[in-house]
């Protein structure tokens, strides 16, 4: 096994750094020198070697196919062996060292015929790419070894370097950020993130109309925080109004009443806004005790802060504009063209079972015309909210027409397709919407048909089921009907 039993690493950016890594008793020299004399230094021999040619060696000496590193300064850069990697493995490759720079830890993935190990140290991180997937725990150890003796040399060279870190941190949030695919991969690495500056837990706050939400929270906070909405008397809510940081002070609880309830040194923190501009679109809160002016803490977190404001402001743009499209704006539930996409996805040959619930709520026409159309909405409003509450994690639930609702049961067949449908009759029918200080009963008829079994050919559900609907109606309402083979 050939290894590094000891690399003298020359300048990078004007610093002088050391790299040991023993990995199995062949020593490979760098073939440079550096020679003291009184009052300076003087190098002989080759230039030093940049960052790519030291991860390279690594590769070489570890046999591996790829390699990737990202430095301070700069987003991933790669190294392989004679051909370009794949686009597949490139992607993996910088997504495993991007996580690492993040989250501190080692990976390790094993694909069919490559396994991948990456290590990090915020807001450096380098990876390795072997040849096949049964790598021993022994060479893993020894690799991971290696990239942190990396790791660590690159941040001593940016420590004795001229680069603020200031434009580090800002670097580290404009590539996490773009790279996120959504506005809650953006809030979950965002956390991560301020994290691994501050050491503190970490929450992100987006800002509505009337509300705040939590929208993510780091490893070291509360995990039930996430996606509380926020009271409008919590201290959050003051820092969103005022455009000022704010702290808690004594047992008062950073995120306001009605939220879980933690340990007192877990209610304390400071919500700094995050500005777009002038307009306040969020804010960061830190858990802890407050910070001091004059804390050093602070040069790290001013340009997270002043970075990510117009950045979340961006993403949350594209995030509404994107739910715009597959949302029902009343309900709040999945539009027809999403349903319909959604069971495009899943696929005309699929060997899975699946079912489909068509519901339709009754009567809906006197409802409006007696109590009017804003009780009406209230009332698809209202039912929306129930189905939610009836399905899983992985269920989709949409409002297909005026008071026609569609829920899709992927992996589901009849018999728990049944079950479904028999609990979103009953709490409709059990659960009366209360317009103006007063209760009316909602009743709904439910139409289910189920792939392979009795519907063989999966385009056929939406007749099936809209059939089974229209048998309900006629059977006098406040039903389950099944479809048969022949709907």
């Amino acid at each position: 096994m050939l290894g590094l039993t000891a690399v003298a690493i020359g300048a990078w950016r004007g610093a002088v750094w050391g790299l040991v890594a023993a990995a199995g008793g062949v020593a490979l020299s760098l073939g440079w020198t550096i020679r003291w004399r009184p009052g300076r230094l003087r190098r002989r021999g080759p230039p030093p070697l940049g960052l790519h040619e030291v991860l390279d060696l690594l590769r070489q000496a570890y046999g591996g196919v790829g390699g990737w590193g990202i430095g301070a300064g700069e987003g991933p850069w790669e190294v392989t062996a004679g051909a370009e990697a794949t686009d597949e493995r490139r992607r993996r490759g910088e997504a495993l060292v991007q996580l690492a720079s993040v989250d501190g830890r080692l990976h390790v993935v094993r694909d069919p015929d490559i396994t991948y190990i990456a290590v990090g140290d915020f807001p450096y991180a380098a990876g390795l790419a072997l040849s096949g997937d049964g790598q021993s725990e022994v060479l893993i150890d020894q690799v991971a070894g290696a990239l942190r003796r990396f790791v660590a040399g690159m941040r001593l060279a940016e420590e004795q370097s001229a680069v603020p870190r200031a434009r580090i941190v800002a670097g580290r949030v404009a590539r996490l950020v773009a790279g996120a695919q959504t506005l809650d991969g953006m809030a979950r690495a965002t956390v991560e993130l301020a994290e691994q500056v501050t050491h503190r837990g970490v929450a992100l706050v987006i800002a509505a109309v009337d509300s705040a939400r939590i929208v993510a929270v780091s490893g070291a906070a509360d995990r039930r925080l996430s996606g509380v909405q926020l009271s409008p008397d919590s201290p959050v809510a003051r820092a969103l109004a005022t455009g000022i940081p704010v702290a808690t002070r004594g047992s008062e609880d950073v995120f306001g009443p009605g939220v879980p309830e933690r340990r007192r040194s877990e209610r304390a923190g400071t919500a700094y806004p995050l500005m777009d501009g002038s307009l306040v679109v969020g804010a960061l809160v830190l858990l802890g005790p407050p910070l001091g002016p004059d804390a050093p803490l602070l040069d790290d977190l001013g340009p997270l802060l002043t970075d990510l404001g117009p950045r979340l402001a961006a993403a949350r743009a594209v995030h509404d504009a994107e739910r715009r499209a597959v949302v029902d704006p009343l309900t709040g539930l999945r539009n027809r063209r999403e349903f319909e996409r959604a069971l495009t996805v899943y696929g005309p040959k699929s060997s899975e079972p699946a079912t489909l619930i068509y519901i339709d709520l009754d009567h809906f026409k006197r409802l409006n015309d007696t109590l009017g159309h804003p009780a009406g909405d209230a009332a698809l409003a209202h039912v929306a909210r129930l189905l939610e509450t009836a399905v899983r994690d992985g269920d989709l639930v949409a409002r297909i027409g005026g008071e026609e609702f569609a829920v899709w049961l992927p992996r589901t067949q009849l018999r728990e397709g049944l079950e479904v449908a028999e609990r979103i009759r009953r709490s409709i029918a059990e659960k009366p919407l209360t317009w103006s200080g007063s209760a009316y009963a909602l009743t709904t008829s439910c139409g289910i048909a189920s792939y392979p079994d009795p519907i063989g050919d999966l385009l056929n559900l939406t007749a099936a089921a809209d059939a089974a609907l229209y048998r309900a109606k006629q059977a006098g309402r406040n039903r389950v009907e099944k479809a048969h083979s022949g709907h």
